[in-house]
């Protein structure tokens, strides 16, 4: 059981501290920037006394006490904008680095979870973590971190030098800004916030699942004339999402305006009370630099005060993209063991399995044995549990009670790279990556030489078609094998298990989507596949299984018949008549009166 994590900003620093050395660096360089961005102000501060202590009388001001602190702010608007770009680059350094290793521990935990976290949340939610919760880190720790060093640094240096220089007027300024804090820590912390934001995430995610729902479904949209309407939980979560940022504006406009209305009207506070000073003054010229230095640093802490303000709303944000970072995170995996044992052959062996999903009752109690080289078929209704089984001999889930066992050994047993390692999975709708044809089929055995991706493409029957690419195996297909048709993309799905060469092979309907020239050629690849391994299928063709060694027949999650073909046919029970409805639709064909469309 792992560790309960942090929440809220000390979870983001913990994050941000994986490169404190960087990030240490960045605000040593911030806190340097901030004070060369305030010495300007002090030689100026100084220049205007000079000149006005001696405005009667030009030939008195010290000319070189000028240009020595013209000097000054030279050299500090220079170390400034230096040690503010270094700054800026150690920040942006450690952020790259935790964005790669937060996204590369996200993809090495969902390989790690159960098909069933899957199911549960949408694509949408997923890539919106991903994706855009990920992102906000960087800004965070990339600019928030440098940001607020200088926001706090620059505000402390320029109260402290107000002080110095009349303590009354510091006075002043230091009220409203209290009171600008006061309203602004109101609107940022309370159970507002912590329960607006949760709310804003939903909305946002609801809103990403049904663009992306919507974006699958668009040919549908387009095949019967639909507008987006049809998409109703779109449209819905469009409207919700815009009421609900309707709504949050009204809430905290009253506070933001309250904010910005304080911490703009320093002026209007200073200009009276320094006429009065100005006024009660021994020398009017030696107190018009002091005015002048308030009435300009006076305002200025407007925009480091903003800045608080701002990267405020962006952390409570981080905050809530991060517990959903880490509810990734934490979500329990499926048991890898240490001391993983190897499969002494490959055998299938289910005993007394079970399995629940979601308190629904899934499989119950199938129990049945593949011996090495033979050929079990698993047929049945659909919906009956069929491919359920397969992948639970994968340990895409953990079964609820009872055991299975391949070449002898408890699945719970093998680490589950050894266990891929003796199973290749053909699925009936395979996924091929943005990359070249040979690195897809490669994917099989990542030490393969080009002569053996040849040899395995062969095998399956698409060498011919590829070589007809312009540029053969070099040829990128896209998400989904954009440039091959789905019988092509099978295929290429053989060869990368061909290719893999594992004892064990599962096919999940893989003549699904094959039109019959294809089907022919996917079948002759079967052979070359199948030689010598141990083969679990699942077909609706019940044509291609009629020599398979064993064929269990699943209904409602039980083995309700087993057998070969011509004992399955002669018990004339599911099997058969499931046989005799596939005849007749083999026989079925159009004709003008007996059957129409």
């Amino acid at each position: 059981m792992s560790k309960k994590r942090k929440k809220g900003i000390p979870r983001l620093l913990e994050i941000a501290g994986t490169k404190k050395w960087w990030l240490i660096c960045s605000m040593i360089l911030a806190l340097g920037s901030s004070i060369a961005q305030f010495i300007p102000f002090v030689a100026i501060y100084n220049i205007l006394i000079e000149l006005a202590a001696n405005a009667t009388d030009t030939s008195l001001i010290n000319k070189d006490m000028i240009w020595q602190w013209g000097y000054i702010a030279l050299i500090a608007v220079l170390f400034y904008g230096v040690s503010l770009y270094i700054s800026t680059m150690c920040s942006h350094v450690a952020a790259f680095n935790i964005l790669y290793e937060l996204r590369m521990s996200l993809a090495r935990k969902m390989v790690r979870l159960p098909l069933g976290f899957f199911t549960k949340h949408a694509s949408g939610s997923i890539k919106k973590v991903m994706s855009e919760d990920v992102e906000r880190i960087e800004l965070f720790v990339a600019h928030h971190i440098p940001d607020v060093t200088c926001a706090f640094v620059f505000p402390l240096l320029t109260i402290g030098y107000l002080f110095f220089s009349d303590w009354r007027l510091a006075l002043v300024v230091l009220a409203i800004y209290i009171v600008a804090i006061i309203v602004m820590m109101k609107m940022m912390t309370g159970d507002k916030v912590t329960v607006w934001y949760p709310k804003y995430q939903e909305a946002l995610s609801q809103m990403n699942n049904g663009i992306v729902e919507y974006v699958r479904g668009i040919q549908v949209v387009k095949v019967f004339n639909r507008s987006t309407n049809v998409f109703e939980r779109l449209q819905k979560n469009i409207t919700d999402y815009g009421n609900f940022a309707t709504q949050t504006a009204r809430e905290y406009a009253p506070g933001y305006l309250s904010f910005y209305t304080i911490i703009s009207s320093v002026l209007l506070f200073l200009i009276p009370i320094s006429i009065v000073l100005l006024l009660n003054s021994p020398s009017y010229p030696a107190y018009i630099p002091t005015i002048l230095l308030f009435l300009i640093l006076g305002g200025s802490i407007f925009f480091p005060m903003l800045k608080i303000m701002w990267i405020g709303s962006l952390v409570t944000q981080n905050s809530v993209g991060v517990g959903l970072i880490d509810d990734i995170l934490d979500k329990p995996e499926i048991e890898n063991t240490k001391d993983s044992k190897q499969p002494q052959d490959g055998s299938i062996e289910f005993k007394n399995v079970y399995f629940s999903y979601d308190e629904k009752s899934v499989i119950n109690d199938i129990s049945f044995k593949a011996p090495p080289g033979t050929v079990t078929a698993l047929v049945g209704p659909s919906g009956a549990g069929k491919s359920t089984v397969a992948m639970l001999t994968a340990r895409f889930w953990d079964i609820t009670s009872g055991d299975i066992l391949i070449g002898g050994v408890s699945i719970k047993d093998i680490n589950t790279s050894v266990l891929m390692d003796n199973i290749s999975f053909v699925f009936q709708d395979n996924m091929l990556f943005f990359d070249t044809i040979e690195e897809n089929i490669r994917m099989g055995n990542k030490k393969a030489t080009f002569e053996d991706v040849v040899k395995a493409a062969k095998a399956a029957q698409c060498h011919e078609f590829i070589e007809n690419l312009d540029n053969g195996y070099a040829t990128l297909v896209g998400e989904g094998g954009t440039y091959l048709s789905g019988g092509e993309q099978q295929r290429i799905a053989l060869a990368r298990a061909i290719l893999k060469d594992a004892p064990i092979v599962l096919l999940d309907e893989a003549t699904a989507y094959a039109d019959p020239e294809n089907e022919s050629k996917i079948l002759d690849s079967f052979s070359h596949l199948i030689k010598g391994k141990t083969v679990m299928v699942i077909a609706h063709r019940l044509s291609t299984i009629t020599n398979a060694d064993q064929i269990l027949v699943i209904d409602k999650g039980v083995i309700a018949e087993r057998g070969k073909h011509e004992e399955l046919i002669a018990n004339k029970n599911i099997y058969a008549r499931m046989w005799n409805t596939y005849m007749q639709s083999r026989d079925w064909a159009l004709s003008g009166k007996e059957n129409r469309l």
